[in-house]
C-alpha cells in the first residue's frame, strides 16, 4: 500500500512543478481567454486524460523501455514540435479575431491531449518522479505507482481546471478590445513557438 509518511514531500513538490510553465500551460491560458473558461476546462481533461497514458506507462515499467529508445523519444519530440508549430500558426493566424464560444469548439479536449501526450518530458517526468516515493518495503510498486499517479492526476486537473478558468476570467475584459486580443494572441503564439523550436533542439542535441 501506499506509504503516508512521502505524501507530504509528493505534495509539495507536485504543486511545484504544476506551476511550473510548460505547453500545458500555455495551451491552458491561451484557451481560457480566447474561448472562455467551459473550453478551458475541456481543455484541462484532455491533459489530464493523455496524463492517464503517461501514468499505466511508467507503472507498467514501459516508461523505462521508452527512455531506452532514443529514436522513439525524439519521434515524441518531432510530433510535439509539430503540434505545438501547428498551434503557434493557428493561433497567429486568429490573432485578433472574434473570440470563439466555448461551444463551438469541440476540438478543444483533443488539443489538451494531443499537446500533453506529444511532449516527451512528460513521459520522462513520471518514469523519474514517480518511483522516487514509493514505499521503503518496496511492497506492491505497481499499485503504490498507479495511486500516487492518480492522486497526481486529481491535484493537475484541480490546478489545470483553476489556471484555465483563472484566465478565462478576463476574456469578458478583451472582448471589445481588438488590440489586447491580438497582443495576447501574439504572445501564446511566440510561447507556441518557442516551445517547439525548444523540442526540436533536443533532437538535434541528441
Amino acid at each position: 500500500m501506499l506509504d503516508v509518511s512521502v505524501l507530504p514531500a509528493f505534495l509539495v513538490a507536485v504543486v511545484v512543478i504544476l506551476v511550473t510553465p510548460g505547453p500545458d500551460m500555455a495551451f491552458l491560458v491561451a484557451t481560457g481567454i480566447n474561448q472562455g473558461r467551459r473550453a478551458a476546462v475541456r481543455g484541462a481533461f484532455g491533459v489530464t486524460s493523455a496524463m492517464t497514458i503517461w501514468v499505466l506507462v511508467a507503472a507498467t515499467g514501459l516508461g523505462v523501455a521508452l527512455t531506452q529508445l532514443p529514436a522513439a523519444l525524439d519521434a515524441i519530440r518531432i510530433a510535439g514540435a509539430g503540434y505545438l508549430a501547428f498551434l503557434a500558426i493557428t493561433t497567429w493566424r486568429s490573432a485578433g479575431a472574434e473570440i470563439t464560444e466555448a461551444g463551438t469548439v469541440p476540438n478543444v479536449f483533443r488539443r489538451g491531449f494531443l499537446v500533453n501526450i506529444t511532449n516527451p518530458k512528460v513521459a520522462l517526468f513520471f518514469v523519474a518522479f514517480l518511483p522516487q516515493f514509493l514505499g521503503s518495503a518496496g511492497e506492491h510498486p505497481l499499485a503504490q505507482m498507479l495511486m500516487l499517479g492518480l492522486l497526481l492526476q486529481l491535484i493537475g486537473l484541480v490546478a489545470d481546471i483553476t489556471i484555465g478558468s483563472t484566465a478565462g476570467l478576463f476574456r469578458d475584459a478583451v472582448l471589445g478590445r481588438r488590440r489586447v486580443r491580438l497582443a495576447l494572441d501574439g504572445v501564446a503564439g511566440t510561447v507556441y513557438g518557442g516551445l517547439a523550436v525548444l523540442l526540436l533542439l533536443g533532437v538535434v542535441r541528441g
